[in-house]
């Protein structure tokens, strides 16, 4: 099966800081190796990125979207973009205003 990238941009309900995303990378896929996790600085939004195997590009962005439900129950708020990618296209899902 082919390999893609997935990531996730959410905005947390409350503020962020290293010891936030440390706990959140504590419970959020601990078997994950691949999983990286990051806060954007002056901002409450956490985004994470991982790895995943799946019979096309629409499969993955749905693996993306449980991410982000498994994200949003450890970290709450809202989030506002999902994304598979291989090395030739993508697929993104945005949140409406």
């Amino acid at each position: 099966m082919p390999e893609y990238t997935l990531s996730l941009a959410l905005r947390s309900s409350a503020p962020l800081d290293d010891d936030a995303v440390d706990a959140v990378r504590a419970v959020l896929r601990p078997d994950d190796a691949g999983l990286r996790l990051w806060r954007e600085p002056d901002r409450a939004v956490l985004r994470a990125t991982t790895e995943c195997t799946a019979e096309d590009l629409r499969a993955a962005l749905e693996l993306g979207r449980d991410l982000a439900d498994e994200a949003v129950a450890v970290c709450p708020g809202r989030v506002f973009e999902v994304a598979a990618m291989d090395d030739e296209d993508s697929l993104v899902w945005r949140a409406g205003p």
